[in-house]
């Protein structure tokens, strides 16, 4: 169970999105060093976030059923994620950004696939944990933030250090077919779980 939401923090990690492009936009104009400003803040933030939906929705005494069925729609999100990023052919970068904590702070705030993760994908997942172990959604956050941090930390190395290579088209698209086909995976996993628990309801 533990490596569920690890995975799912290192796929999140790794898609193109407004936090990483800054990470490696930050890279360009400061260096690896400068960039890990933005990775922790990015990730308390998110963390933050995170934590205020699971206190509301885990004090609210909502039946098991809706959380298994909310589960069916994060596989559809995930699946939806999964044929954007396998269609990711290079990583769009803007030189001339600079990142303040008030930017970095509204860049996650203001990210909507970060909620409809959350909402669709975070709450059920933490739920099947919350059932297994006391706090489990806290258990999810930390683990799901620990795969962030790592991914995070990993593509701001490699992308300071090899870069004229990453940036290659020929090489890109196939690392992140591999992290669509790991969203895959997490889909049918999720709806097998879900599907199950509702037929032994």
């Amino acid at each position: 169970m533990i490596l569920t939401p690890v995975g799912l923090g290192i796929v999140g990690g790794s898609i193109p999105g407004p936090i990483l492009t800054s990470v490696f936009t930050e890279v360009l104009a400061g260096g690896f060093k400068k960039s890990l400003r933005i990775i922790f803040i990015a990730m308390l933030t998110e963390s933050v976030l995170a934590f205020g939906i699971f206190a509301v929705i885990f004090n609210l005494n909502i039946p098991a059923e809706f959380f298994y069925l909310l589960s069916l729609a994060g596989s559809a999100v995930l699946v939806w994620l999964a044929s954007q990023v396998w269609r990711i052919k290079k990583i769009e970068n803007n030189q001339k950004s600079i990142f303040t904590l008030n930017k970095i702070i509204l860049i996650t705030v203001f990210n909507g696939p970060l909620w409809i993760f959350w909402l669709t994908v975070g709450v059920p997942q933490a739920f099947l944990l919350t059932e297994k172990y006391t706090f489990g959604y806290l258990i999810f956050l930390f683990f799901f933030q620990l795969g962030w941090l790592l991914a995070n930390l990993f593509w701001a190395f490699v992308f300071a250090r090899f870069r004229p290579l990453l940036t290659k088209e020929k090489f890109v698209p196939y690392v992140f077919k591999f992290f669509a086909l790991l969203l895959i995976v997490f889909a049918i996993k999720a709806t097998y779980s879900s599907l199950n628990m509702l037929f032994v309801f």
